[in-house]
């Protein structure tokens, strides 16, 4: 073995462990409502798979499709090298990481002052924080970015999708809801919230995103309110509440929601307000939020359903309809 292939492969096994480590830590950012640490990370992740990728391809790993399938087939073998560190190796990188973990040391996310819109090159995996014309590196255009903006972190859905999302909310919770006794909705998933739990909390994280669309439609650029929904773990007390109850509550504000948001002007998708965490970010920022939210709560409650209906009756649970399980699975 070369030289040059042995570092290929080295490179390749450091950075798909690197990219491992960097998208699953991304994801438990987002779960502890970190967004902009969950934004850097996420951005880390994508060094990383470019690099892997660009060493895979240097190592005649990849040829036309069918002999690709013909390799997956026969099973891909890899050698085991020893690699060193994979995370937090590079100036940039470690720079960026600092200051994420000095923000943990106080409890909180990185403020929108604290860290830029980031990019990384496709053409060689280089991490940028700001605006820049070209890579320094490789000489990549800008065009050709990963972007990791602030104003996406949440998603890039347009109007039409987070309407259309926001309608389906109603009747997606109805099903959810249907055919399954009151004291078994009040029963907690192992490690997490009951239905009732998560019902209240959806409505009260709909009316904060209520206020917060009535403010950046009714003022200039906004400062938004730092404070989040309150966290589920204030939401024990829905539990003693009757389901039906719950669900019009939640009916209500989404329908207020909808009465603010409907007949809304591409312009007015458009207007802004200043988050501290976020920065500068539009309106659709916010839908994409709420609905980002919604929807992993809502595979929350169908999972949880599940569970409970085949512990309770396990030769004729009721089941939800398959469209609407596959709308919830989809992002529906």
């Amino acid at each position: 073995m070369s030289l040059d292939e042995h570092e290929y492969r080295r490179l390749l096994c450091s950075m798909s462990l690197g990219y491992t480590a960097y998208h699953v830590w991304s994801l438990q950012a987002r779960r502890e409502r970190k967004f902009n640490i969950a934004r850097l990370l996420a951005a880390a992740s994508s060094v990383k798979r470019i690099r892997a990728e660009l060493s895979f391809r240097a190592l005649g790993e990849v040829s036309n499709s069918q002999e690709n399938i013909a390799r997956a087939l026969a099973g891909l073998e890899p050698e085991s090298i020893a690699t060193g560190p994979v995370t937090g190796t590079g100036a940039i990188s470690r720079e960026l990481l600092s200051r994420a973990a000095r923000a943990l040391t106080e409890n909180r996310d990185l403020l929108a002052t604290e860290l830029d819109d980031l990019f990384v090159c496709t053409g060689c995996g280089e991490l940028i924080e700001g605006e820049v014309d070209a890579c320094v590196v490789c000489g990549t255009v800008r065009e050709g970015f990963h972007t990791f903006r602030a104003a996406e972190s949440m998603g890039t859905l347009g109007p039409t999708s987070i309407m259309r999302r926001l309608e389906q909310s109603i009747e997606t919770i109805k099903a959810l809801i249907s055919d399954i006794d009151e004291q078994l909705l009040a029963v907690r998933a192992v490690g997490g919230y009951s239905i009732k739990e998560l019902l209240g909390h959806l409505a009260d994280t709909d009316e904060v995103f209520r206020e917060r669309a009535w403010l950046i439609l009714e003022m200039d650029e906004p400062r938004l309110p730092a404070a989040h929904p309150p966290k589920l773990a204030k939401a024990e007390i829905y539990r003693a509440h009757a389901v039906g109850d719950l669900f019009e509550h939640f009916q209500a504000s989404r329908q207020q929601t909808l009465g603010l948001m409907r007949g809304l002007t591409a312009a007015a998708w458009r207007r802004t307000g200043n988050h501290p965490i976020f920065g500068v970010v539009p309106l659709t920022h916010q839908g994409n939020w709420v609905i980002e939210h919604e929807r992993i709560h809502l595979v929350e409650m169908a999972q949880l359903r599940h569970d409970l209906l085949h512990q309770h009756d396990q030769f004729n649970p009721p089941v939800l309809p398959p469209n609407l399980v596959a709308e919830i699975l989809e992002g529906e």
